[in-house]
């Protein structure tokens, strides 16, 4: 079902949940049941639960005008920060299939930083297949300064992945070849 784009709910949620240094909760991710992210999100903002769903903009076929539907960047996820209780009360809402429980938020964090940096600036981001091979990259101009990522060779410009190792999911970002540099050691 296709709500209005004023029904849907905020991405991020309270708005300085990645940047607080340290976690009051620990962090999970929700592996939610199909088409449930939004559904999750508007339950977890009720409860004062802090979430993050990262959401595109993606165009829908229509033979009589341009339509597009504010999706899921991550299909089947949503990161959220949870005590015991929290995570219980958000089990009982019966659109999650199973909860991981995050080793290394540290990581996370630096990650979905770079995803919102990326949703916030002016290049479409849009989800990609995974990848674990390739060069580390960070971009050292422009408005994704300091954004780290693998880099994916094109025949025009650059496509920058995005990735949360967590749930083995990323997301790509076309940039210019000039604002890259290598990040030799790190791969």
């Amino acid at each position: 079902m296709t709500i209005p784009p004023e029904q849907n709910p905020e991405p991020l949620y309270p708005p300085d949940l990645l940047t607080a240094d340290q976690p009051v909760k620990p962090w999970r991710i929700a592996q939610v049941k199909s088409r449930r992210e939004k559904a999750l999100a508007s339950y977890l903002a009720g409860k004062d639960i802090g979430y993050y769903l990262p959401m595109y903009w993606r165009p829908q076929a229509s033979k009589k005008r341009q339509r597009h539907s504010l999706v899921p960047l991550f299909a089947g996820y949503l990161f959220f920060q949870a005590d015991d209780f929290d995570r219980y009360a958000a089990l009982r809402t019966n659109h999650i299939s199973r909860i991981i429980d995050v080793k290394d938020p540290v990581t996370l964090v630096h990650e979905l930083r770079n995803i919102q940096k990326a949703l916030s600036g002016d290049r479409p981001v849009f989800p990609v297949e995974f990848l674990n091979t390739g060069q580390l990259v960070r971009i050292k101009k422009g408005p994704l300064k300091d954004v780290e990522g693998i880099i994916e060779r094109k025949d025009r410009g650059c496509r920058l992945i995005l990735s949360v190792t967590h749930i083995m999911q990323s997301v790509s970002v076309e940039v210019d070849a000039d604002m890259v540099e290598s990040l030799w050691g790190r791969t």
